[in-house]
């Protein structure tokens, strides 16, 4: 199953990415490639059963006490 997804994004990538190297966009091709790996490698991850690593973790970590102090003050009256 994992070779069927890594095809399917091999192709939509061959789709996008041409007309990036055809107009000579390398740093959009940079990004775009990133962005095909690191979403190839959680497709991956999921289909093999490993846990991938969440970003949301980190931006809650941030986030969590501002949010709680605004709901303190929303709820206290």
């Amino acid at each position: 199953m994992v070779y069927l997804y890594i095809i399917a994004l091999l192709a939509l990538a061959g789709i996008e990415g041409r007309p990036l190297i055809r107009d000579k966009k390398w740093a959009e091709l940079a990004v775009f490639s990133f962005l095909m790996t690191a979403g190839t490698a959680i497709i991956a991850m999921n289909t093999l059963t490993f846990e991938p690593y969440r970003i949301s973790v980190i931006i809650d970590s941030i986030f969590r006490p501002y949010t709680s102090f605004i709901i303190n003050i929303l709820t206290s009256f």
